[in-house]
């Protein structure tokens, strides 16, 4: 897939768990936000050629990548976590419903930091 590609689907994505969030589906929810988050991992590897051998790197590679190169502050890796807490609470239901929708929203907001990340590296 293209980086753009990446990125139509990780909105799709964004735009699905929104629906799904505001009909108190917390749980499908956070899936999709998961995904979305990968999608955009997935694009800022393409975009800063990360994707060697034509396989895309491990989020935690791009996210090392990030934060080392100082092109993330650290805190964002809160966002990575909140997101992979998601990811295991579809599986295990593990969190409660306050932490869930934390989660959710520290989410939302490290995939807009991504973005932004994404866009600014491209208006440079």
């Amino acid at each position: 897939m293209t980086e753009q590609e990446h990125l139509q689907v990780a909105h799709g994505l964004n735009e699905i768990a929104d629906r799904l969030d505001q009909d108190d589906n917390g749980v499908a929810a956070a899936e999709m936000l998961w995904g979305a988050v990968n999608r955009v991992l997935s694009a800022i590897a393409i975009k800063h050629r990360l994707d060697s051998d034509g396989r895309p790197p491990r989020r935690g590679a791009v996210m090392h990548y990030l934060v080392n190169g100082r092109l993330v502050d650290r805190n964002i890796q809160r966002g990575m976590y909140a997101a992979g807490e998601l990811h295991g609470h579809f599986y295990n239901s593990h969190l409660a419903p306050a932490e869930l929708a934390e989660r959710i929203a520290d989410t939302k907001s490290f995939i807009a930091a991504l973005l932004n990340l994404y866009h600014q590296h491209n208006r440079q």
